[in-house]
């Protein structure tokens, strides 16, 4: 008889229909393992209302050096093994989330986007998806970031309210960054909470501020998927899913 006080809310669904920022090329990095895994990544990410991923695994000095060759065959195999198990989804291709260190410097001296030589592989377009370090600014970021720009890019920087040495300046720092046409990719864990109540408050200010262009997951592991199910069913996220829908581009390349 009281079945009906512990019934679950309505899932809504994610605000995009694809997804930018993941991990689930298996074992490439600090995300999926195995295929299976992979597989049931995608699964519930399609059970988000998700219809299109883009795959972007870490290229990080010196942990994650991956290239476009080492990437391509598990791709593929992802993407026929998605078909094959009929997941309703499109593997619509891969990228990488660039860390602005040494190795993605060196990337840098194969050429301009559009150049044949050129070893960077954007998300889409000419839209590409970046990092600072979690521990410290990275020193030649804005110098760094302005190259690409005049070498023709557009910039995503993959999620700005996780940066918590920026977090007293938060104006500041985000105006400084818009102002030099970089756009901004707040993962959807941290309105949960997930990355630490900094993190949260960051991404609510960001959001009622103007500075949340894009959206991810960032999911890693099955353990995001549950957590991910939790928060589109709680009051918090129905409460901005309107706002979230109206704000983002992950739809409109």
């Amino acid at each position: 008889m009281f079945d009906f006080f512990f019934k679950k809310r309505e899932l809504l669904p994610l605000p995009y229909k694809r997804e930018l920022h993941c991990h689930i090329i298996p074992g490439v990095d600090d995300g999926s393992q195995q295929m299976d895994e992979s597989l049931l990544l995608l699964s519930e990410l399609s059970r988000f209302g998700v219809e299109r991923v883009i795959f972007t695994p870490h290229h990080t000095a010196p942990r994650f050096m991956n290239t476009p060759e080492i990437i391509q065959p598990l791709f593929d195999e992802v993407k026929q093994k998605a078909a094959e198990q009929k997941i309703p989804i499109e593997c619509e291709g891969f990228s990488f989330e660039y860390r602005l260190d040494e190795s993605f410097i060196e990337l840098m001296q194969t050429g301009k986007y559009g150049e044949p030589a050129c070893q960077i592989r954007p998300l889409y377009g000419q839209y590409l998806l970046i990092e600072n370090s979690f521990s410290h600014a990275i020193p030649a970021f804005d110098e760094l970031a302005e190259r690409l720009l005049s070498d023709g890019y557009y910039l995503v920087l993959a999620h700005p309210e996780r940066y918590l040495y920026y977090a007293g300046h938060r104006g500041r720092f985000y105006h400084h960054l818009q102002e030099r046409q970089v756009e901004f990719q707040v993962n959807m864990l941290s309105f949960a909470g997930y990355y630490g109540e900094v993190s949260k408050k960051m991404a609510y200010w960001m959001l009622d501020n103007g500075y949340v262009n894009f959206l991810g997951s960032d999911s890693h592991h099955p353990q995001h998927m549950k957590l991910l199910d939790k928060f589109l069913r709680s009051k918090d996220y129905a409460a901005i899913y309107d706002q979230l829908c109206d704000c983002i581009g992950n739809d409109h390349f």
